[in-house]
């Protein structure tokens, strides 16, 4: 099983690789520490198993999943998160990935996490399940991409291009959470995003 990291730290990447690579046919074959390393780590060689960071630098995490599985249909992608917020949880099971854990689960809880994934089954823990099942249901998908881009520091014409969405659809998605979370700036929105966990 050959296996793409993806995690903008470091330390948390080279444990996870130890990790790895002392279970039986497990190899760590490529690293990536920004999301813009991820599709070119793809293309060099055949991956299995991607597992994925939720919060790293150069775009939006649940639209690169997404584009992951359109492209590479037989990837198995986990995604790893430390956010409580059942909104970013269900973004990333709607985006198709094949797990979605937190970061305070246990190395065996990984593993045998990958085990159920690689033989064709969907994992979502009691805990992700239940965050999932009493969010709600602020925002669309796209509304969320948009606003976490937003919370980073792109402008709308750069939300447009990492997106593939139209600077006139980014703004028209901009004005909707600023009325469903009800600020009235930039500023605002980014203490309410906190507020809310969304990031």
């Amino acid at each position: 099983m050959d296996i793409l990291l993806a995690d903008d730290h470091a330390i948390f990447r080279q444990g996870l690789k130890l990790l790895l690579q002392s279970q039986e046919g497990m190899r760590v074959v490529a690293e990536a520490a920004s999301l813009e390393q991820v599709q070119p780590a793809l293309q060099q060689q055949a991956i299995d198993l991607l597992i994925l960071d939720y919060h790293m630098p150069g775009g939006e995490s649940s639209a690169m999943l997404g584009y992951c599985k359109q492209r590479y249909p037989k990837l198995k992608v986990i995604a790893l998160t430390g956010s409580q917020s059942g909104i970013v949880l269900k973004q990333l099971r709607d985006a198709r990935a094949d797990a979605v854990l937190q970061k305070d689960c246990s190395g065996p809880d990984l593993l045998r996490c990958i085990a159920q994934v690689m033989d064709g089954r969907t994992v979502l823990s009691d805990s992700v399940q239940q965050q999932i099942a009493s969010c709600d249901e602020l925002l669309t998908a796209r509304e969320l991409q948009t606003v976490q881009l937003i919370y980073q520091g792109y402008a709308s014409i750069d939300v447009a291009s990492r997106l593939n969405l139209s600077a006139k659809t980014v703004d028209k998605h901009r004005e909707n959470v600023m009325r469903k979370l009800q600020v009235h700036n930039v500023v605002q929105l980014i203490h309410k995003v906190r507020e809310l966990k969304l990031v």
